[in-house]
């Protein structure tokens, strides 16, 4: 018979003496790194609208990675069909799903597609143009629609207008009522300007240029719809397009709390790109040094990964790359991962496409990288390991990933005989949301000194015990991370060294 035994945690933040006369004992133990792929809950590649490109009914794709986060996106139309009636159903069977298969999710939600973009299967709106905001919306607003919505989606929003904004208020916080506590739900972006939530007006603006900033759009303007989001939406991470040079909404995000997004990375298109030019001038306009003034500047921006989110979604796809081999050499390929390290990046959309194989290697080194990673490096053991004596884990830690966990999964020590019947907890309040990696990705990580102090049951049998770990969910002892060492057992618990109670 199995027996399962609670100790009440009992953090110090050095070793208690021990009055007892005999010596503590000292075991040391260092476990060795794991160097394979983790995939581990909030990071790491995404699914691009399905769960799991692997078993996908309707498109499958074995060389895509395993992931532990899908991207979801649905436009206002789609989730609001009638005025006040809404389609819960679709967003409710999507974190079902994602939670079947112990997945998150993040959302965004719109309200303007690319001009004669269609929806596809295996929606049912599938081969009609997509309008953005419901039909309901879209007679009052638009003069040009009267008693139906036609098959057009030429309409182009006022984002200033009161009768929109009013009704998206509405939406958003019926959205954040059901939502905003479900855990399945990792963040959502604040997507709801502009052509596919990407704050521009792409495809339906040319001259000028399709920036909201060209279009007579002010901060203030916008400022409402990070805000209404962040009201919605009070206990979940949020994340804000990196914008152009001619907006300062995304500065302003940054410096209240939300983190950042960028929607086409690794575009090296000859002329003009994102990665050369774009991303650069704007990050320079985010922080203040472009050439146009910006209300809100953030000097700060490039250090916001240490407290809120970067996500990042590739231009195109990798298949598109691996038709121009000129352009999207390994090099060309390299530089971008690493421009996505050097971000600190957490996630990265893929779009659920084929990786081409000679592209494969690279983004194992990546993936290896993104979000966070904790090595044990060490641990310490000191006790009389007799009933009713303390106890103390020492161990040293390093997050040699880029980016922090911005969920904390608390450690839990454990005690397992040898036989397994009698297991004790050991309950931590550590928080490794605070462990950082390293500044940049040619520095070292800092190391984080963990001590722990608990007394021994005064009724634990005598015998052989195996130490076990595990990052666990909050208040539980149901384990989350997988650690940067070898040494699982089963179900992300960690097998360490054994002691002996005597």
């Amino acid at each position: 018979m199995k027996y399962n035994h609670l100790i009440i945690v009992s953090l110090f933040a050095v070793i208690t003496p021990i009055l007892a006369q005999a010596a503590p004992i000292t075991i040391n133990y260092t476990p060795s790194i794991n160097s394979g792929i983790l995939v581990n809950p909030d990071i790491g590649i995404t699914d691009h609208q399905t769960i799991n490109r692997h078993s996908d009914p309707y498109w499958s794709e074995p060389s895509y990675p395993e992931t532990s986060v899908v991207y979801y996106r649905w436009y206002w139309e789609q989730l609001e069909p009638e005025e006040g009636v809404y389609n819960y159903k679709l967003i409710d069977d999507t974190i079902k799903a994602a939670r079947a298969q112990n997945k998150k999710i993040v959302i965004r939600f719109m309200t303007m597609a690319g001009l004669n973009d269609t929806y596809y299967k295996p929606s049912p709106r599938a081969g009609k143009k997509i309008l953005g905001i419901p039909c309901w919306l879209k007679k009052q607003i638009d003069p040009q629609t009267h008693a139906i919505c036609k098959n057009d989606n030429s309409f182009i929003i006022n984002y200033k207008n009161k009768i929109f904004k009013a009704d998206l208020k509405r939406f958003i916080d019926a959205m954040g009522k059901r939502y905003d506590h479900n855990p399945t739900i990792l963040r959502l972006d604040v997507g709801l300007v502009g052509t596919w939530g990407e704050w521009h007006l792409a495809t339906h603006y040319k001259d000028p240029g399709p920036t909201l900033g060209k279009h007579g759009y002010k901060a203030k303007d916008l400022i409402p719809y990070i805000t209404m989001m962040q009201q919605a939406f009070p206990n979940k991470m949020l994340t804000m397009s990196i914008g152009t040079t001619s907006d300062n909404t995304t500065s302003y995000a940054t410096q209240h709390g939300l983190g950042w997004r960028a929607d086409c990375i690794g575009d090296w298109s000859h002329g003009w790109n994102h990665m050369a030019e774009g991303y650069p001038q704007t990050i320079k306009h985010i922080e203040g040094q472009g050439n146009i003034k910006n209300t809100y500047p953030d000097k700060d921006f490039l250090n916001r990964w240490q407290h809120a989110p970067v996500d990042l979604e590739i231009c195109t796809d990798m298949v598109d790359w691996g038709k121009q081999p000129k352009i999207y050499t390994l090099e060309k390929v390299k530089k971008t991962f690493d421009t996505i390290l050097n971000f600190h990046t957490s996630l990265f959309n893929l779009k659920s496409t084929k990786i081409p194989a000679q592209y494969q290697p690279l983004l194992h080194d990546l993936i290896k990288k993104l979000g966070y990673r904790f090595n044990l490096n060490h641990i310490q053991v000191t006790s009389e390991f007799k009933p009713g004596t303390s106890i103390t884990f020492d161990s040293q830690w390093q997050n040699v990933g880029v980016a922090p966990s911005y969920n904390n999964y608390p450690i839990v020590w454990r005690l397992r005989s040898k036989n397994n019947n009698d297991i004790y907890y050991f309950n931590t309040n550590n928080n490794i949301t605070q462990w950082m990696p390293a500044a940049t990705t040619t520095s070292q990580a800092p190391l984080y000194n963990q001590n722990n102090t608990f007394t021994l049951p005064k009724k634990i049998s005598k015998g052989q015990y195996y130490v076990d770990i595990a990052m666990v969910k909050p208040n539980t002892h149901q384990p989350q991370v997988l650690l940067g060492i070898n040494g699982e057992i089963k179900n992300k618990w960690f097998q360490l060294t054994s002691i002996t109670i005597k």
